[in-house]
């Protein structure tokens, strides 16, 4: 066993190829399990394993055979409906079945319930989890205005009163993003995402149509932050666009900036804030 293995257990969207390249020239010894069509490049410096959907006990018998230790979970992976998922996969050993029936409770409660479950349970049986940020610690910010439009007081009353409702429906589990105007919720982030929160807020009818309001993102209370941090990117900022937001609020060391240039350019292209608190 090398203490330099890491296996990245890649889901969708554009944050697992950054792990990947930050995990490589840091000089892990990396095997990526690519779930769905990642396109990800096939190369010698890394061991890719393409399935098409979550394959537990496929991923178990090679971190067992493989003798790696460290994880990280990064990327979006549909949630299975229920244990008799699983049971369709291949590779399912006596030994995959022991652990999915100790852990049927790890499907019930909301995200963040879940992915604390998870690193628990890996814990529990020797595995390391190592999150996103601690390997590329540049896809956080700091405290700051990072656009050139300021943000006004009006603003500012959207956004504390945004931050005021996160902070309940973290407790809650509820989810990770509010859309404030006018000092009113227009939307809290359910089961369904993010983009779908902002693409509702686009459809609300006896809203003023003069542009105004926040959609704020941050991290729950609860929440395990090596596996579940919230990421914005340049698909929330063509959202809050269309839902015709003035400025979008994270909060500071916690949230995951894809693609941190070209949101930049989003922002200062359509006179927008982005404010770090």
């Amino acid at each position: 066993m090398s203490e330099n293995q890491l296996a990245i257990i890649a889901g969708g969207g554009g944050l697992p190829r950054v792990i990947i390249e930050s995990a490589r020239k840091q000089g892990w010894e990396i095997t990526v399990f690519a779930i769905g069509n990642l396109n990800i490049e096939k190369n010698q410096s890394i061991s890719l394993i393409e399935m098409n959907r979550l394959n537990i006990g496929m991923i178990f018998k090679i971190l067992k055979s493989q003798k790696i230790k460290n994880i990280c979970m990064v990327g979006y992976i549909p949630r299975p409906n229920g244990p008799i998922d699983y049971l369709r996969f291949q590779y399912l050993n006596l030994e995959t079945l022991i652990i999915l029936f100790k852990s049927l409770g790890i499907l019930r409660g909301g995200d963040a319930s879940l992915f604390k479950k998870i690193n628990s349970f890996l814990e529990e049986r020797g595995y390391k989890v190592i999150g996103a940020s601690e390997i590329a610690p540049n896809i956080t910010l700091k405290r700051g205005v990072y656009s050139t439009k300021k943000v006004s007081k009006a603003e500012f009353e959207n956004i504390k009163k945004a931050k005021q409702c996160a902070e309940i429906t973290g407790y809650l589990d509820i989810g990770q993003a509010v859309a404030v105007k006018n000092s009113r919720i227009l939307a809290i982030e359910g089961a369904e995402g993010t983009d779908a929160m902002l693409e509702r807020v686009a459809g609300l009818r006896g809203i003023s149509v003069k542009r105004g309001g926040v959609i704020l993102k941050s991290a729950q209370v609860n929440q395990d932050e090596r596996v579940d941090m919230p990421t914005v990117g340049p698909n929330t900022i063509k959202n809050m666009i269309k839902a015709n937001l003035s400025g979008i609020a994270i909060t500071a060391d916690n949230v995951i900036v894809l693609d941190f240039q070209e949101v930049i350019e989003m922002i200062e292209d359509n006179n927008l804030y982005f404010i770090v608190i």
